[in-house]
């Protein structure tokens, strides 16, 4: 299969990124847009010469469209994915796929009892800055790793504004659209996590903080998780550092490894530090890269095309969730909450 025809639920500011990534990909097909702002859908008209609908269902109802891209805003995910599958159509969801790990498993079911194939847009397991840490716990350098931390730390007022309304409507401050950096960058950080750690969670203990940019959701948290086979690690994402911390740091029996931080647009060096018979050894990666990766969808072609997996499974996104969800329990009962996993 070829020229798989796909149309985009939702045209601001990620929507129209999805546009652009999907017109470039060889094999896909941008066949249409929709969006009830008039002034969104000329843009997607003008810029991508693709048919424009005014309203979500119109889309649905359109038979030539084999794939529909959820890129609403995060609490009306469930909603539209569950019309879609309905519909017959097979799904791509822009992170997070739902508000929870319960709505996650009511998509899923619901796209196995329809027979259609879901897929989430975990889009930074092609950042540089992963690829390279993906590639040096591959060759076992750093010895015994034992330790984990992955952070994105900032500081900027563009946070809560990324998106179409901009300072309008910041929509990622407002717990009414599903906000806050949980939500925004939990599922790429923790989903990283999981494909590189190779072991079930055992638990984890976590907090949330909401201190400077919104009193509605968390601009703040960390969670520290530990898995089954031992390793430890911390996830962590704020907008309230003034002085950003290392986007990675990776510590194994033989080597360390760091990368900077900051802004995506700054994690563009590395180092790893390790030790040979007895003597101390450095490299130094250049590691420059886009705001945001657009490798998910030339993978996503080649596995629709050649009847392969899809790069996001379920179970890898449910895995996220229920991470999600025990973060969210731990600040509320202030324990460490068990993840032992089947």
């Amino acid at each position: 299969m070829s020229n798989i025809k796909l149309g985009v639920l939702g045209l601001g500011r990620m929507g129209l990124i999805h546009c652009g990534n999907i017109k470039s990909t060889p094999g896909l097909v941008l066949a249409a847009g929709s969006s009830r702002v008039e002034e969104l859908t000329r843009v997607a008209r003008e810029r991508f010469n693709i048919q424009v609908y005014k309203s979500h269902d119109e889309l649905l109802n359109d038979p030539e469209i084999n794939w529909v891209v959820i890129a609403t805003t995060t609490e009306k995910h469930k909603k539209w994915a569950l019309k879609a599958i309905a519909a017959g159509k097979e799904l791509i969801i822009e992170k997070p796929v739902a508000l929870s790990f319960a709505d996650t498993e009511e998509i899923f079911y619901a796209a196995d009892s329809k027979g259609v194939r879901v897929t989430v847009h975990n889009n930074r397991r092609w950042d540089q800055d992963f690829l390279l840490v993906s590639k040096v716990l591959k060759e076992s350098i750093l010895g015994d790793v034992y330790r984990i931390e992955s952070r994105y730390t900032d500081f900027s007022a563009s946070w809560g504004a990324w998106g179409y309304q901009g300072s309008e409507n910041p929509w990622r401050l407002k717990k009414i659209y599903g906000g806050g950096l949980l939500n925004d960058w939990g599922p790429h950080l923790f989903d990283q996590l999981l494909v590189i750690a190779d072991s079930g969670v055992a638990h984890l203990v976590a907090r949330l903080y909401g201190k400077i940019w919104s009193g509605e959701v968390d601009d703040h948290f960390w969670a520290e998780v530990v898995f089954e086979n031992g390793l430890s690690a911390r996830v962590e994402a704020s907008n309230n550092h003034r002085i950003p911390q290392s986007r990675w740091c990776i510590v194994g029996s033989r080597g360390t490894l760091e990368v900077a931080g900051g802004d995506p647009a700054d994690w563009n060096s590395a180092l790893v530090r390790w030790e040979i018979d007895g003597s101390t050894e450095e490299l130094r990666y250049d590691i420059p890269q886009p705001e945001l990766s657009s490798g998910f969808y030339p993978e996503f072609a080649a596995a629709v095309i050649n009847s392969k997996p899809l790069p996001v499974l379920p179970e890898h996104v449910k895995r996220v969730m229920k991470i999600i969800d025990a973060v969210r329990a731990s600040e509320n009962t202030m324990q460490v909450i068990p993840l032992g996993e089947e």
